[in-house]
C-alpha cells in the first residue's frame, strides 16, 4: 500500500501532464492589465504580464489575500524604464479595487462610454475637470481633492454623487434641482460655501442628502418639505439661520441633524422665541 501511494506521488510530480489550478486573478482585473500593458507600449518592466499565468503573480501586482482582487500596482525599478512615461491610461479606471495615489489624468474625464466612476477611499490630490458622461455614480469620497466643483457638472445627472471628506471649496448648487434624477447626494466634511434658500430637489428620487461640516448659509428652503422618500437628512455644523420648515419629512430627524448652526430654531430644535437662561 505504502509503495501504491508513493508511485502515485511520484507520477504526480513527474507526470508530463500539467495539473489543473484554478487562477485566483480575477478575470476582470486580468482583462485590464493587459489592455494598460498594451496602452504603455508594452515595456520591458512588465515581460512577466503572461496571460497564459495567474496576474496574481505577475511583476508590480499585489492581489487581496481575500478577495483576491487587485488593489496595488507599482511600475516602477532601481533603473527608470525609458518606455514607461506620460500620464496614466484610462484603461487603469477599469480596476475597482486599486488603491490610487496622486491626481486624477485628465484623460479618464473624456472616456465616451464611462458607465460610473468610483475612485473612492484613496490619496487622490488636485482638482477635477468636466465629465462627458459620469454615468449613474459619481463616486470621489474620502479623498484629497481640493479647489472648486466645475459648473459643467450641472449638466450632467448621476443618481449617485459623492464628494464628502475632501477639501473642497465654493459653490455647489449646480448640483442641486427639481427636474434631477438624484437619489444620493453627499457633500459632507468639505468647506463648500453657498446659500442653501432658493434650491429645489427632486420630489421622489431623493433619499439622501448629506451636507454636514461645510459653510452652507441661508436657510433650509421650504422645497425640502415635498421630498417624499427622504431618509437620510443632515446639515449640521454649517451657518444655516432661521425656522427649519414643518411638514414633510423635516421633523423625523432628530436634533443632530440640525446642530451647530448660525441660529437654526424650530422643532426638533428649541422654538425661535426660545431664550437660554443666563
Amino acid at each position: 500500500m505504502r509503495r501504491m501511494m508513493i508511485l502515485g506521488l511520484c507520477f504526480l510530480l513527474f507526470s508530463p501532464f500539467p495539473l489543473a489550478f484554478s487562477e485566483r486573478c480575477h478575470p476582470q482585473d486580468k482583462k485590464a492589465l493587459l489592455q494598460l500593458k498594451n496602452d504603455l507600449n508594452n515595456p520591458y518592466i512588465l515581460a512577466s504580464w503572461n496571460p497564459k499565468e495567474d496576474c496574481c503573480d505577475w511583476y508590480c501586482v499585489r492581489c487581496d489575500e481575500k478577495t483576491n482582487r487587485i488593489y496595488d500596482l507599482d511600475i516602477s525599478s532601481s533603473v527608470p524604464d525609458p518606455d514607461v512615461s506620460g500620464q496614466i491610461p484610462p484603461s487603469v479606471g477599469d480596476l475597482p479595487y486599486l488603491d490610487l495615489s496622486g491626481s486624477i489624468p485628465s484623460s479618464l474625464y473624456q472616456l465616451p462610454k464611462l458607465s460610473s466612476l468610483q475612485l473612492d477611499r484613496n490619496e487622490l490630490t488636485g482638482s477635477f475637470g468636466s465629465f462627458n458622461k459620469p454615468g449613474p455614480y459619481l463616486i470621489l469620497s474620502h479623498n484629497q481633492l481640493s479647489g472648486s466643483i466645475p459648473d459643467s457638472l450641472g449638466n450632467l445627472d448621476p443618481e449617485r454623487i459623492d464628494f464628502s471628506r475632501n477639501k473642497l471649496e465654493g459653490d455647489a448648487s449646480m448640483l442641486f434641482g427639481s427636474k434631477k434624477r438624484t437619489q444620493t447626494l453627499d457633500l459632507s466634511r468639505n468647506a463648500l460655501e453657498f446659500d442653501l434658500s432658493h434650491l429645489t430637489f427632486p420630489k421622489k428620487s431623493l433619499i439622501w442628502l448629506d451636507l454636514n461640516h461645510n459653510k452652507i448659509y441661508g436657510s433650509i428652503p421650504v422645497a425640502l418639505t415635498t421630498v417624499e422618500n427622504l431618509q437620510q437628512f443632515n446639515v449640521s455644523y454649517n451657518r444655516l439661520c432661521g425656522e427649519i420648515p414643518q411638514g414633510g419629512r423635516l421633523q423625523r430627524f432628530d436634533e443632530y441633524s440640525y446642530l451647530h448652526n448660525k441660529c437654526l430654531c424650530g422643532s426638533p430644535l428649541p422654538p425661535c422665541n426660545f431664550k437660554a437662561d443666563i
